[in-house]
């Protein structure tokens, strides 16, 4: 996988969480009210924004796993979780408090170039990911998927680059900059060619030929896939 500097990804976030689709979202969430408990797997975490951005519509009580491969990024993602929160409750392992929630944090440094199915780990309720599958291949996909089937786990993605683009308002560098950004979005990475824009055409032939149910947002290709 590649790497992320903390400062750009915290530039994005306001952006990032805007732009979520905000019915797939209570879709998703909606899916554990009247639990207690939830425990999520987030992969390719980077800073932890997804769980900013999710758990205010989850369970009071919750557990993250937050997986990825740069250890400075998790560092990042400590310090950046210690701000957000209302409050430490502990330390080792990290307990949060905001407002009425309590957020249990582990943080798994983990390369998912090679996907490792340790990452999911048993007694996890949901999968969850921000624009990351247009950095995996094909191959990983596949297989990641086959993993979802077989735990029959739920995923929530967002922010993925979906291979459609709209230029407001039109620069005559734009097709220059579209094909160097599509040259770059396909180039090889360790674990194969990355999908760029096929990513969510990849990511629905591989999970609708295992069965699961499918739903899509409108914006940024949010995506939910329910196990049956």
């Amino acid at each position: 996988m590649t790497d992320f500097a903390a400062a750009w990804l915290a530039l994005r976030e306001p952006a990032d969480h805007r732009a979520r689709n905000a019915a797939l979202r209570e879709s998703v969430c909606g899916t554990f009210s009247g639990r207690e408990h939830v425990t999520i797997v987030d992969l390719a975490c980077g800073t932890g924004s997804n769980l900013r951005g999710l758990a205010p519509y989850l369970p009071q009580s919750q557990h993250w796993r937050l997986v990825d491969h740069n250890a400075r990024l998790l560092s990042a993602a400590r310090r950046t979780l210690y701000a957000w929160a209302d409050g430490v409750v502990q330390e080792d392992p990290l307990i949060l408090r905001k407002g009425a929630r309590r957020l249990e944090v582990a943080f798994d440094e983990r390369d998912l170039a090679a996907f490792d199915s340790a990452a999911l780990v048993q007694g996890a309720d949901l999968v969850t990911t921000a624009a990351f599958f247009d950095l995996a291949s094909k191959e990983w996909i596949l297989r990641f998927c086959g993993k979802l089937a077989e735990r029959r786990l739920p995923l929530y993605a967002t922010l993925t680059y979906s291979g459609e683009e709209k230029w407001s308002p039109p620069h005559a560098a734009d097709a220059a900059m579209l094909n160097a950004f599509r040259r770059h979005q396909v180039r090889d990475a360790r674990q194969g060619f990355w999908a760029g824009g096929r990513s969510a055409r990849r990511r629905d032939f591989a999970t609708s030929a295992r069965g699961p149910r499918l739903r899509h947002g409108d914006r940024r290709e949010s995506v939910a896939v329910e196990s049956k």
